[in-house]
């Protein structure tokens, strides 16, 4: 095994947490060393080869991953999609929402569903707002501010314009006024002007956006902005695997060991470790982690690594109108509805608690051409009544509703609960013989009805626009897992019995470990997580920066 000299601190991981967290350290003079799993791309080049994304699913991890669904039985296979590389996010659609105060605050707002764990985060708005800012203007987030009357209240407008509508996403905005729904242009971290501070361009409207980079750099990335120049300053090591966080005889960490490209097996010392994998990798990684000291994984001595786990529910309705659309050319900060979410909708006695966001105005197949679309039919994306699965009716069908079409996507608050959680799986192995990750996920009842809720609710917008054929349906799997939303499973608060981290990512227990990430968030919220992602970052770094 190759020791590398020791570092003042170590991050594993570098999509948007850990780049900016590394960024942040190296900038106040700390050695830094990051680990990445991924290649050491850039979001450049992910370019928009829609046979690496529909065909070899390229996002997706090439290592097994097993889920257990609604009590059914174990299916392993690829299912989490991963922004993986260096100075991400890469392959990310680009929606950059501050979460709701009432989001912070869910439980005390909403009251908890039997079953559920829903909880109080221990910070509120107030307390992040300030790395809300920050974060905005690292990434150049443009919007409208006071569209939504729904949103967070803001110290300041938007620095950057918002995406211009297209054609058809007007129709949806008029449909929704029509409704009694208040519209918004969504926040983007999309620039629709030259960014000189970072040679960013505009958005050239490829409609290319999620799952693939940016051509123009409109897109925001660690990498591609300024934020990302002291990622420079550290030490990146693309294409290694970290497998364990090891302690010393007293249980304190003090290095990572992991695989490097070559396949030879490395550790690296440091007096600071921050695990910024997405949310069920850094649980696993700490499972991994035991020792005599930690037989149950670090942090894990009250059975909460891995607990909470949740999504997004993530479902659809597009509808096929007479004219051409080309909402495959558009990015996807079209058209926001939030008047379904925080709860909103159970003032008027529906069957849930919370709720969610529409958007609308993006392809069926959320981003890519034609071979994403028709590779999406009957699978996906639902079939209108009437349309054949297969055959050329199915064929005819696609190549006239392509261009057509223009989609309405929902993404609703996921319940956390206790059993919905990421394990090891006790049979199946990964390519280095670790233990693979295991998911366990049932649906919440609540969750259950706020999809039919929300999905009637986009067929009804989308049928006053003019929108002629229709389909639309709750998705079985959470939509979440698919867009990289993934949350809570090392989650914060201030109580070790019910938490794994403090309020700063450090994790219960130790004095020099921190998790960053969508892991610690205690609720989904009804929004992207993103920005949040980034905001609490940037609010961990000088706490990390002090332990060394």
């Amino acid at each position: 095994m190759i020791t590398h000299d020791p570092t003042d601190v170590l991050v594993v991981g570098a999509g948007l947490s850990g780049s900016l967290v590394a960024a942040g350290l190296a900038a106040q003079g700390r050695s830094v060393v990051v680990l990445e799993a991924g290649p050491p791309t850039t979001a450049a080049t992910l370019d928009g080869d829609e046979v690496g994304h529909v065909v070899d699913r390229r996002l997706l991890h090439a290592e097994p991953e097993v889920l257990a669904l609604a009590g059914g039985p174990p299916q392993v296979g690829p299912w989490l999609a991963r922004n993986r590389g260096v100075g991400g996010p890469l392959a990310w659609s680009g929606f950059a929402y501050r979460f709701h105060p009432s989001d912070f605050r869910a439980a005390s707002e909403s009251g908890v569903p039997a079953g559920s764990s829903l909880a109080d985060w221990p910070i509120g708005y107030d307390d992040v707002a300030p790395w809300y800012e920050r974060a905005e203007g690292l990434l150049g987030v443009g919007g409208t501010a006071g569209e939504n009357p729904y949103e967070a209240p803001r110290a300041a407008p938007y620095a950057e314009p918002a995406v211009e509508r297209s054609e058809g996403s007007d129709r949806l905005a008029r449909a929704a006024t029509s409704l009694g729904w208040h519209p918004y242009h969504p926040p983007a971290a999309v620039l629709t002007r030259p960014h000189a501070a970072d040679g960013r361009g505009a958005c050239i409207r490829c409609g290319l956006c999620t799952y693939y980079g940016c051509p123009s750099g409109a897109k925001a990335s660690v990498g591609a902005t300024a934020a990302g120049h002291g990622l420079r300053a550290a030490d990146v090591r693309a294409g290694c695997t970290a497998v364990e966080v090891r302690c010393d005889a007293s249980g304190r960490p003090v290095a990572v060991r992991y695989v490097d490209p070559a396949g030879v097996a490395a550790e690296q010392p440091a007096t600071t470790i921050v695990l910024a994998l997405n949310a069920p990798y850094a649980a696993r990684l700490l499972l991994l982690s035991r020792s005599d000291t930690h037989p149950d994984g670090i942090g894990n001595a009250a059975d909460q690594v891995g607990r909470h786990l949740t999504f997004h529910t993530g479902s659809l309705a597009y509808g096929v109108y007479d004219d051409v659309l080309r909402a495959d050319r558009n990015p996807a900060q079209q058209v926001g509805i939030d008047d379904h979410n925080e709860g909103r909708p159970s003032a008027a006695g529906v069957g849930f608690r919370r709720g969610g966001v529409l958007h609308g105005g993006i392809s069926a197949a959320f981003t890519g051409g034609p071979l994403a679309f028709a590779a999406g039919l009957d699978r996906s994306i639902p079939l209108p009544e009437g349309v054949p699965r297969y055959g050329d009716g199915l064929l005819r069908f696609a190549a006239h509703a392509y261009p057509r079409h223009q989609a309405v996507f929902i993404l609703g608050e996921d319940l956390p609960q206790p059993g919905n959680r990421v394990t090891l799986d006790p049979v199946v192995r990964d390519s280095l013989g670790l233990p693979a990750l295991r998911m366990t996920y049932d649906p919440h009842p609540e969750d259950v009805a706020q999809q039919r809720y929300l999905v009637d609710r986009a067929l009804d917008l989308l049928r006053s626009s003019g929108a002629g054929v229709m389909a639309g349906e709750p998705s079985v799997v959470p939509g979440g897992m698919f867009a990289g939303h993934a949350h809570g499973t090392t989650r914060m608060g201030d109580d070790p019995a019910t938490s794994v981290t403090d309020d700063a990512g450090l994790v219960h227990g130790t004095d020099n470990l921190f998790v960053v990430g969508a892991g610690g968030f205690v609720t989904a919220a009804g929004l992207n997580p993103a920005l949040t992602i980034a905001a609490l970052a940037l609010r961990s770094v000088d706490r990390i920066a002090a332990t060394v």
